[in-house]
């Protein structure tokens, strides 16, 4: 039977859930609290937050905002990381987390409306920052339009050269 500190936590997780579009389930078994805070503080400039909820509130806040996908996924010492600004980037915080802390799994997650596997987030924390996207695009997009610009510019540059030398030619014969 459920008390009311239990459906306190499950109203408050499920209202700080409905604010969020992503939520990542990880294992922290093992872990440390100073490795708690480290990664805690890795997250934070992103907006996200690291909490470790029991299961079955976990599963129940899930149900209420639509995270059912994620359910299956609580089994274990699991805790979720949500309400973040910058998906990608907390992905990669949490990747190099776990790079340097052995105990620390990232499980699955709910990204940009895509229910992800380890795998699938994996590759995504591997992708370049949205500026670099955005920079290689533009760069792409300009090329193009360079070649285009030269090639319309070449018969006037053919032109002037031509010219240029008539004149050298003129100016070096005496008339």
């Amino acid at each position: 039977m459920p008390n009311a500190t239990k459906n306190d936590q499950v109203s408050k997780l499920t209202e700080e859930l409905k604010s969020s579009a992503h939520v990542v389930v990880t294992n922290y078994q093992g872990m440390t609290a100073l490795e708690f805070d480290s990664l805690r503080a890795a997250i934070r400039p992103y907006g996200g937050k690291y909490k470790v909820v029991k299961n079955r509130l976990a599963k129940l806040s899930f149900k209420n905002t639509g995270f059912t996908d994620l359910q299956d996924k609580m089994k274990g010492p699991s805790a979720i990381v949500y309400q973040g600004t910058d998906a990608s980037s907390i992905i990669k915080a949490l990747f190099k987390f776990g790079e340097q802390n052995e105990k620390f799994k990232v499980k699955a997650g709910r990204v940009f409306g895509i229910t992800a596997d380890t795998k699938s987030l994996k590759a995504m924390a591997d992708l370049p920052s949205r500026e670099v996207l955005l920079a290689t695009l533009l760069a792409r997009m300009n090329g193009p339009l360079t070649n285009f610009v030269t090639v319309l510019n070449e018969p006037l540059r053919s032109l002037q050269a031509a010219l240029v030398s008539l004149a050298k030619k003129k100016e070096e014969k005496p008339a």
